[in-house]
């Protein structure tokens, strides 16, 4: 029997009062290796997930043009909007139906090849200012102007011309006015954007002011990556330091591996059913992240403050001090996990069931996972970890010994032979020898071992006198 098998001992069954009152006898620590195969198995199967299927990610991420045509049919498929867009070579589009007040087409793709796109970027970058500050306007007989506030005061007229006819624009008016570049263009080739646009209109039954167009270059995709990765490592730094600071070092890992666990599970389940990853679904994990932290950080506390009183009395082992934690924070935990998770099915069914909202789903998904897997994580992961690690320390090791030799752990009995009883004190035991004939010759007596004469009682009284 180990120091966690004897936690099991004198187990009895748990009511809710005693859930309520911090005084449950749940055995976590003693089935430790189950949840830590529990798990490794849920980390397999996220990782697999990541590493086959892959994030499905969002346009913020991966760049590309995004169309939402507010349909005002109710039998909108995307098996017909893949025909729309099959003959302006779109068909493999990310197409959904979002339902809610109404039905929404959401359909993305990459970024399209469009030649305004391409001459507001050459403005921009002759400018010094972003491509979102080019304004896009309609001109007399059907041209198309293009405004600008560039961030320099040495505009030429001539340079600007010619940057615009180096596009395939002709005959190009161009006009500068300190740092106002207002360029005119008679003709304008069609846009592959607006036909796409003009596709989904007539196929939704509304017209183009219902159809909402935003475009995202790859650039700034990987911009708003890296800027994720680089805020998630600032963040697994810092937390390293105060855990350390507040704690140990063994508790501040212990936290990290479980907040990991947590990142990874979660990411696995969008990659496993293909829930689009957004900057709100960021959002979200981060918020995970700061409540996983809460929940361990509960935990060991509690382990903290009855570490101490381990070491004074050392009546019971380090596994078995965080076993006893857990049970007087599990009502704490389960509380703070139930308040947090009620809001959240609310935004899934309220938010996303009813209104429709693709915004709200997306952060309330990865909000509902965090929350749960995180909770697990904090009790079974973090826990067991420590106790696992700290039980080799040479204090809390000495311990364990002892208390499995107190509970006759590894003691093995010894055979001996069996010893004749004892004569009764005081009682003469004769010693013969054999005659001739082989009987016995009684010689004198022999007082047993331990037996004392009455005479010798006396001697001795009399040298204590």
């Amino acid at each position: 029997m180990t120091s966690t098998e004897g936690l099991t001992e004198g187990r009895r069954r748990n009511t809710f009062a005693d859930l309520y009152h911090e005084r449950t006898t749940f055995q976590f620590i003693p089935h430790a290796r189950r949840w830590l195969v529990l798990s490794l198995v849920l980390l397999t199967v996220s990782i697999s997930a990541l590493v086959f299927r892959q994030l499905n990610l969002g346009i913020d991420f991966e760049g590309g043009t995004l169309w939402l045509v507010e349909s005002e049919r109710a039998d909108a498929s995307v098996a017909e909007v893949r025909d729309v867009l099959r003959p302006l070579g779109l068909a493999d589009s990310k197409v959904a139906i979002l339902t809610g007040q109404g039905e929404t087409i959401r359909v993305q793709a990459e970024v399209l090849d469009d030649p305004i796109a391409d001459l507001a970027d050459a403005l921009a970058d002759y400018g010094g200012v972003s491509p979102s500050d080019v304004a896009r306007d309609s001109g007399g007989d059907g041209a198309t102007v293009l405004r600008l506030d560039a961030d320099r005061d040495d505009a030429d007229e001539s340079e600007v011309a010619a940057l615009v006819e180096e596009l395939g624009f002709d005959d190009p008016e161009v006009t500068v006015d300190g740092a106002s570049i207002t360029v005119e263009l008679a003709e304008v080739p069609e846009s592959p954007t607006d036909e796409v646009s003009a596709a989904l209109a007539e196929y939704a039954e509304t017209d183009l002011n219902g159809v909402s167009v935003s475009t995202v270059g790859p650039t700034w995709g990987e911009s708003v990556t890296e800027k994720a990765i680089q805020a998630t490592v600032i963040f697994f730094l810092l937390l390293a330091v105060y855990l350390s600071l507040r704690f140990e070092f063994k508790m501040a890992i212990a936290s990290i591996v479980a907040v990991l666990h947590d990142i990874i599970i979660t990411a696995g389940v969008y990659a496993l059913f293909q829930f689009e990853v957004t900057p709100a679904t960021v959002t979200a994990i981060l918020t995970i992240l700061g409540f996983s932290l809460y929940d361990t950080v509960v935990v060991f506390d509690k382990v903290k403050e009855n570490e101490a009183s381990l070491v004074s009395l050392g009546r019971s082992t380090y596994a078995e001090t965080v076993n006893k934690s857990l049970n007087q924070v599990l009502m704490r935990s389960l509380s703070t996990t139930l308040v947090a998770v009620l809001p959240v099915i609310s935004l899934l069914v309220v938010g996303a069931g009813i209104m429709g909202a693709v915004t709200l789903q997306e952060f309330a998904i990865a909000l509902l996972v965090g929350l749960l897997i995180g909770s697990y994580s904090s009790i079974f992961v973090a826990a067991p970890l420590l106790s696992l690690w700290k039980e080799r320390e040479p204090q809390f090791a000495a311990l364990r010994e002892r208390h499995d030799r107190r509970a006759g752990v590894g003691t093995a009995a010894v055979s001996t032979p069996a010893r004749p009883p004892a004569p009764a004190r005081d009682e003469a035991v004769v010693e013969t020898t054999a005659d001739a004939d082989g009987g016995p010759i009684p010689t004198r007596p022999v007082r047993a071992a331990g037996s004392v004469a009455p005479r010798g009682r006396q001697q001795r009284r009399r040298k204590r006198r």
